[in-house]
């Protein structure tokens, strides 16, 4: 899977400065800036959900009338397979803004990203990783 997504720190769409220290993020991703807007077929979540459902509408409620630079964004794992340069994305957090925008159609999705290792994919998933080459 070749990713169109691109480092954009010079300020093309692509990619958002966090406009506020306040807004929440996680541990992971706490000393991260950028911002992406990542296409939501290009990310994996092998993880089943376990979704309640008023949240999730109330999040579609709320992509719909505000600006999605007002949603928190979700962190996704990275790996690029060194031999092939594929990208590979993963997701296990961020479950119903995730869903509020799959059943919204959304394209993207605001993430941060996380780069990881094949070593680190292979401690989160076991034998059900599948060959990323």
């Amino acid at each position: 899977m070749n990713s169109t997504l691109i480092n954009t720190s010079n300020g093309s769409p692509a990619c958002h400065d966090q406009q506020s220290s306040y807004e929440p993020t996680s541990i992971h991703s706490a000393l991260i800036n950028e911002i992406y807007d990542i296409p939501m077929i290009e990310i994996s979540r092998p993880l089943l959900s376990i979704l309640d459902e008023d949240k999730v509408r109330s999040l579609m409620a709320t992509i719909q009338s505000m600006d999605s630079d007002q949603i928190p964004p979700i962190d996704v794992l990275w790996y690029e397979a060194p031999n092939s340069g594929n990208n590979y994305f993963f997701s296990m957090g961020g479950c119903h803004r995730w869903e509020a925008h799959k059943r919204l159609n959304l394209p993207t999705i605001r993430a941060k990203l996380i780069r990881t290792t094949l070593k680190d994919l292979e401690v989160y998933f076991g034998s059900s990783l599948s060959n990323l080459a």
